[in-house]
């Protein structure tokens, strides 16, 4: 019996899928991204919006790229993760 893991599973239905969960995926994570970017400007941290527009930019160019399914996959999850904690952090501010 095999023992797969969610990431494993994720990779391979990325790569049943790829053109189709790369166009959700690149969509979903650069709206988090837009709205991350939001409520920094609002407390004027440029020092995050740099940080929220280098992660959201690495994961569409490997997206845009057609890197390998691992790393597309692991630079979208680093996007998604980093986003949605600076949002939580502007929030709490």
């Amino acid at each position: 019996m095999e023992n797969k893991t969610l990431l494993s599973d994720f990779i391979e239905f990325f790569e049943r899928n790829r053109f189709g969960a790369m166009t959700l995926m690149m969509t979903f994570q650069s709206c988090l991204g837009s709205i991350a970017a939001m409520y920094t400007f609002m407390t004027n941290n440029m020092v995050q919006l740099a940080i929220i527009a280098t992660i959201t930019m690495a994961s569409n160019a490997a997206f845009i790229a057609q890197a390998p399914a691992k790393w597309c996959l692991y630079t979208f999850l680093l996007s998604v993760l980093t986003n949605f904690l600076l949002i939580l952090l502007n929030n709490l501010i």
